[in-house]
């Protein structure tokens, strides 16, 4: 069953009262399926759902803001994950494109599986990367998705980032669970085994 996927307005991270480690994984660039693993080891996908899905209006206004000219944005592709760590899950993470761009210019997000999105976003054809702004979540909102991957009566922190290969954007936004300040994000290596689920 999909989680709810509501982000109200977005911050700057350097603008917001956070700790050092959750400012860090907010902030950081490239792959965070990598950085998770080296963090935490034992890293896995697990595919909550994937194909044609409702967009929230929110959602959809970033979509169209974000594509070139003549671009329609009506149907769209959604996937959901969660990232796990050691065990834990760690982030979850929800992105949306136009639907027909999944048989398109981002038609390789239907065949990724287990695979992190990252594989996709920061590959051989790296996609550009635009972060848009981090929110902690409402209470509400907090213990509703808490609830959900255990994470409730925490605080709940998410980031949301435009992606856009040939003028196609595909956004994201990751709910980062508390387990994260347990671990600074790892620092990039050349190399590394990613297991999937």
């Amino acid at each position: 069953m999909p989680l709810p996927s509501s982000v109200g307005d977005l911050s700057p991270v350097k603008s917001l009262p956070l700790d050092r480690t959750l400012r860090a994984w907010l902030l950081s660039d490239g792959s965070l399926s990598r950085r998770l693993a080296l963090s935490f080891g034992g890293f896995e996908v697990q595919v909550l759902n994937q194909g044609t899905a409702p967009a929230t209006d929110a959602e959809l206004r970033l979509l169209r803001a974000h594509a070139t000219r003549g671009l329609q944005v009506q149907r769209c592709h959604v996937r959901e994950v969660v990232l796990w760590g050691d065990g834990q899950a760690l982030v979850h993470a929800r992105s949306v494109l136009p639907a027909v761009q999944a048989r398109l210019t981002w038609r390789a997000v239907r065949g990724l599986a287990q695979r992190p999105l990252a594989d996709l976003l920061f590959g051989l054809h790296a996609a550009r990367c635009k972060r848009l702004g981090s929110l902690r979540e409402s209470p509400l909102r907090a213990r509703r998705r808490g609830g959900k991957l255990g994470w409730a009566d925490h605080p709940l922190w998410s980031r949301r980032s435009v992606f856009t290969r040939r003028g196609v954007p595909l956004l994201v936004t990751e709910w980062f669970a508390p387990a994260v300040r347990t671990h600074a994000p790892g620092l990039h290596a050349r190399s590394g085994h990613l297991s999937h689920r």
